[in-house]
This record gives structure tokens, sequence and C-alpha cells, in this order.
């Protein structure tokens, strides 16, 4: 009796074991989703210098782990409900000619793998989420202002921003791997909204850009216009310079082939056709000296 009382408490405790075994299991498993890491610390060791992969990962229940994204990310902030955005979260940027405008914005980004547990340390056991929501926002708006102060109300309100979303780009990135172990892979101005008083002046700008374009053509008209009389004078005055310069040519050839021989030669022949003729007083009787 006893070796089966033995044997069914030696049971007990055995299953005993393994189901608190397998709570312990279950409680270390840590998930690592895809397109994050993980940093771990723990009171004792603080900080480890390794990270998690994406996957399950067996882990002490003294460890914490924090997730970062290592792949890529967006941030929306905009004026109807995107992805990532909630409500009206556009915001006002300053121009090189001190105007305000609204615009919409959006960041693709990432955390830099290797700058993890450096960027865990800096921010004191924030995960990725929380450096974004609560740190990364507080400084984007005066950060992409830095940018547009560089450019005019209309160069940020026309649809191409190409240059300044590029500038936006390369400075953000700048900024935010030191201040933040964050990689901006992109940074654009999607759209702008002017208020009514700020639209007026657009518009007015506008028109003045578009009476200026039509007088700089017209201008444009007239000059070529001009130029265009002015080769064909041109071309006029030099073909009668080199008619002239031909006639005088030719003239002087002639002037050349007159010989006494030749005027001797002429008067001759003049005489068999015509006979001889004179010029009689002042009345300029002609007569014809010729047999009859």
């Amino acid at each position: 009796m006893r070796s089966r009382r033995s044997g069914g408490a030696g049971a007990i405790i055995f299953g005993v074991f393994l189901v608190i075994a397998l709570i312990c299991t279950v409680i270390c498993i840590t998930r690592i989703p895809v397109g994050y890491a993980g940093v771990m610390y723990s009171i004792s060791g603080g900080v480890k210098d390794e990270t998690l992969n994406q996957g399950w990962h067996i882990v002490s229940p003294t460890i914490k782990v924090k997730e970062f994204t290592v792949s890529n990310e967006q941030l929306i902030l905009t004026q109807d409900s995107r992805e990532g955005s909630k409500e009206d979260e556009s915001f006002k940027v300053a121009t090189s000619d001190d105007a305000s405008i609204s615009i919409d914005f959006q960041m693709s980004y990432r955390f830099v793998p290797e700058k993890l547990v450096e960027t865990y340390k800096k921010f004191k056991g924030m995960d990725g989420n929380d450096i974004v929501q609560n740190r990364v926002r507080t400084v984007l708006k005066s950060k992409v202002s830095e940018i547009t102060t560089d450019y005019s109300l209309m160069d940020i309100y026309s649809g191409n921003r190409s240059e300044i979303n590029n500038k936006l780009t390369d400075y953000l990135d700048k900024e935010f791997r030191v201040a933040y172990g964050i990689e901006v892979l992109d940074a654009s101005i999607i759209d702008s909204h002017p208020d009514d008083k700020l639209q007026e002046t657009i518009d007015a700008r506008v028109k003045a850009q578009q009476a200026k374009a039509q007088a700089e053509a017209e201008q444009k008209t007239v000059e070529v216009e001009a130029k265009t009389k002015m080769i064909e004078a041109q071309n006029e005055a030099e073909i009668k310079i080199t008619e002239a310069n031909a006639e005088a040519e030719a003239n002087r050839v002639i002037s050349e082939s007159i010989t006494e021989e030749l005027i001797r030669m002429k008067e001759a022949e003049a005489r068999l056709e015509h006979g001889w003729v004179t010029v009689q007083g002042a009345d300029s009787v002609v007569t014809d000296a010729r047999e009859k």
C-alpha cells in the first residue's frame, strides 16, 4: 500500500513540476514581431549588448524586452483621417516671405539596428513607439520649418516640391540619426491648406505671375519680330552691295577692255554703216556726209 501511495505521490509531484515548468516556459517565451528587434534589460545586469531578432525567444522573467521597428514605418500627419493620422494633424510651417501655411506631411523611417542599445540607454527604457510619439513628434514641426523658411509661399503651395522634399529628407535623416537613432528614408510635404485670407494672397500672386509670363511672351515676340526685320534689312543691304560690287566689277572689266585700236575699229564700222556724222553750230545741226 505504501508503495502505491508513494508512487501516486511521486506522479502527482511530477505532474505539478511539469505544470510549473510549462507555466514558466510560457512566461519566459517572448515573441518579436516581423520587422522589429528587441533590446533586453535586467535590474541586475543592466542593458544587454545583444538584441533579439524577429521570432520566438526564451527570456528570463527577470529580463524586460523593449521593441523597436527596424523595417520601414510611416508617420503621417494630415488634415484627413489617413492611416497613422488621427483626425486633423496637419501643421503650419513658416516661409521665406513671412507667411505661414498648413501642410500635410509624411515620413518613412526605421530605427538603425546597430544603434538600438545606445538608443535604449539614451532614452532610459523607452521603446520605439514611445520615442516617436513623445520625442520625434514634439520637434518635427520646428525641424520642418527650418527647411521651409528657405522657400517662398508659392514654392510650398505649388505641386512641384521635389527639391524641398529632398532637402527635408536629407536634413531630418541627419538630425534624427544623431538625436534618436532613426534613419529617415523619405520626408515629404504631400499637400497644403491655405486659409481663406492666404488663398486670396495666393490667387493674387498667381494672377501676377500669369500676367508677367504673358508680358514676357509678348516682349519676346516683339524682340523676335524686330530681329527678323533687322536680319531682312541686313540681307537686302548685303544683296545691294553685292549687286553694286558686281556692276562695278563689270564696268571695270569693260573699261579695261577698251583700247585705242578698238575705238578706231568701232569708228570705222560706224562710218561704213552711217557715213560721217558731224555737229555744226550752236543749233546742233546734224549733217550726214555719207555719199548718196
